[in-house]
C-alpha cells in the first residue's frame, strides 16, 4: 500500500519542462561568430588581392591598361603614346599662326611692287614734263602745261607711296580701298579720253589696262585673303572646342 501511494503521489505531482544549458548556447554562439569573423577575413583578402588594374577609375579619368612585355617595350609604347598626343593635341596659338604665311608675303609683295612702279613712272613724268609723253608735241610744252602735267604726276607719286605704305605696315591696309579707287578711276579717265579725243600711243594703253585691271585684282585677292583667315578661325576654334570636352 505504501508504494502505491508513493507512485501515485509522484503522478499527480505537476511536470516542469527541461531547462536548457546555458553553457551550450555560449559555445554554439562563439562558433557562429568565429565563423561569420573568419567569412569576413577571407572576404577582404579576396578584395585587397584583387589587381590594381580592376579597380574602376573615377569620371573622366582614363587607365591605361597594363602593357605586356618589358620594360623596354614599355618605356616605347609610352614614348609612342605621348608623342601621338603631343601631335593630337598641338595646334595653332593664334589666328596669324593658324593662317598660311605666304598668303599675306606675296600679297604684300605684289602691293609692293605696283607701289614701287607708280612711284618710278611717276617721278620720270616729273622731272621730265610733257616732253617724256610719246607723240607730244614739242611747242605745246610750255610753263603753264608743265605746272599742271607736274601735279598730276606728283599726285601720281603719292599715290604708289600708299600702296607701299600699305605693303610696309599692313595694319594700314583698310586705306588699300581707297588707293585703289583712285587709280581705277584714272583709268576710267583714260578711257573717257580715248572715246573723245582719239586714240592714245599704245604706251599709254598699256597703262589704262593696268591701271583698270591691277587694283581690282588687288582688291579681290585681299578679300580672298580674309575669307580664308575667318575660316581658318572657325574652324581652329571648333577644334580647340572639341579638344576641350
Amino acid at each position: 500500500m505504501s508504494e502505491n501511494q508513493s507512485s501515485a503521489k509522484k503522478a499527480s505531482e505537476p511536470r516542469t519542462a527541461p531547462v536548457p544549458r546555458v553553457e551550450s548556447a555560449q559555445a554554439e554562439a562563439t562558433v557562429t561568430g568565429a565563423a561569420t569573423q573568419s567569412g569576413a577575413a577571407k572576404a577582404a583578402g579576396a578584395k585587397n588581392a584583387e589587381p590594381i588594374s580592376a579597380a574602376k577609375a573615377p569620371e573622366g579619368v582614363r587607365v591605361a591598361a597594363p602593357a605586356s612585355g618589358d620594360k623596354a617595350s614599355q618605356k616605347a609604347d609610352k614614348k609612342a603614346e605621348k608623342k601621338a598626343t603631343r601631335e593630337a593635341f598641338a595646334r595653332p596659338k593664334s589666328l596669324e599662326e593658324a593662317a598660311k604665311p605666304q598668303n599675306r608675303a606675296a600679297f604684300r609683295a605684289a602691293v609692293a611692287l605696283y607701289g614701287l612702279f607708280m612711284i618710278a613712272y611717276g617721278v620720270w613724268q616729273v622731272l621730265g614734263g610733257v616732253r617724256v609723253i610719246p607723240d607730244a608735241p614739242q611747242d605745246f610744252a610750255n610753263a603753264s602745261v608743265q605746272s599742271n602735267y607736274a601735279f598730276f604726276a606728283a599726285a601720281y607719286v603719292g599715290v604708289g607711296l600708299s600702296f607701299v605704305f600699305i605693303a610696309l605696315k599692313f595694319k594700314w591696309v583698310n586705306m588699300l580701298v581707297f588707293s585703289c579707287l583712285v587709280v581705277f578711276l584714272g583709268g576710267v579717265g583714260r578711257i573717257l579720253s580715248w572715246a573723245f579725243f582719239g586714240t592714245p600711243h599704245w604706251s599709254l594703253i598699256v597703262l589704262m589696262v593696268t591701271e583698270l585691271v591691277i587694283p581690282p585684282c588687288l582688291l579681290v585677292w585681299y578679300g580672298w585673303i580674309n575669307k580664308s583667315n575667318k575660316i581658318r578661325e572657325e574652324m581652329l576654334k571648333a577644334s580647340r572646342n572639341q579638344a576641350r570636352k
